[in-house]
């Protein structure tokens, strides 16, 4: 007998993926309305989402024990659970968390992250707005380049690397700053951080979310970056004070900033402070957390995860 595996997002599910794991489990898709999270824990041997659930301590404290043995999560951070209550229900984690080599083969976040930059130093979004609204006001978006400017990349591991390699082709000159000793590429000059942001033109985030980054960049980093800089986070919104970045907006500090990502998704409302303000300020732009959202990152991560579940695999209960 195979054992149960619940597919909870299955829209554009890698068909060479479902086949591979049908091979192995008994694949049931996602129903409506959705089963209750105890329901599915005693249902199923494995539960595969991306980030459209989250097992929050709220959630499984509230469950004594649990079928299912495995979560699969095809993300670099799982954040969106609680690590500490699924090892006490037996329950493994299964993520790209930690998988360098592979993880180097998908790059659709960098190529994001240098798309928000083009956007907002260009002011591409606020320029189509203003063409649907009937306008030809050309003058009202003129742009900065990358080429010539300084970048300051912060954190400079897999990802990192990738966005200073885009900027580099660019011609932009790169300034990197990382907590690690690792070595950097040669064309990316060493920084203390705070340098470093005194001298970007614009300051890209790349750190991983762990305990000694959570709200690492706050006031007093705003506060040190080059008048009129850009900033741009496509990593975890918990490393940022998404409040000392309003007002380094608000006090027209920064030029402006591209965000992928912020405090409270995927539950987020026109009344999010940070959506508030880009609703009437074009040099804040904000994106769903789509970095990595690409057909092709897709299809890599879900054959890659089937291949790790399979070597992983439970006894069916």
């Amino acid at each position: 007998m195979k054992p149960s595996l619940y597919l909870a997002e299955p829209e554009d599910f890698s068909e060479k993926a479902l086949q591979k794991l049908s091979d192995h489990f008994e694949v049931h898709f996602a129903k409506t309305p959705t089963p209750s999270p105890s329901q599915l824990l005693h249902q199923f041997d494995v539960i595969w989402f991306r980030l459209g659930l989250r097992w929050d301590s709220a959630i499984l404290k509230s469950i004594s024990q649990s079928r299912c043995r495995i979560f699969v999560t095809p993300v670099t951070s799982p954040d969106h659970i609680d690590e500490t209550e699924t090892k006490r229900l037996g329950i493994s984690v299964l993520s790209l968390r930690g998988e360098v080599d592979f993880l180097r083969s998908i790059r659709a976040t960098a190529e994001h992250t240098l798309s928000l930059a083009l956007t907002l130093l260009r002011k591409t979004n606020a320029a189509i707005n203003d063409v649907r609204m009937g306008k030809w006001d050309r003058d009202s978006f003129r742009g900065t380049e990358i080429s010539g400017k300084t970048v300051g990349i912060v954190g400079v591991g897999r990802l990192g690397l990738q966005v200073a390699e885009l900027f580099k082709a660019f011609g932009a000159k790169v300034l990197g700053f990382d907590q690690d000793s690792t070595s950097f590429a040669s064309f990316i000059e060493r920084r203390a951080l705070l340098p470093l942001l005194g001298e970007a033109d614009l300051v890209s985030l790349h750190l991983s979310l762990n305990d000694s980054t959570r709200n690492f960049f706050g006031s007093n980093e705003f506060a040190a970056m080059k008048q009129r800089s850009y900033f741009i986070n496509t990593s975890r919104s918990q490393i940022v004070d998404e409040s000392a970045l309003l007002k380094a907006l608000q006090e027209g500090r920064l030029a402006g900033a591209a965000l992928d990502v912020l405090s409270g998704e995927p539950q987020i409302s026109a009344s999010h402070p940070l959506v508030r303000y880009a609703q009437n300020n074009h040099h804040l732009l904000i994106t769903p957390h789509i970095g990595g959202n690409t057909y092709e990152s897709f299809e890599k991560t879900e054959l890659f995860m089937a291949q790790k579940l399979i070597e992983h695999r439970p006894v069916a209960s």
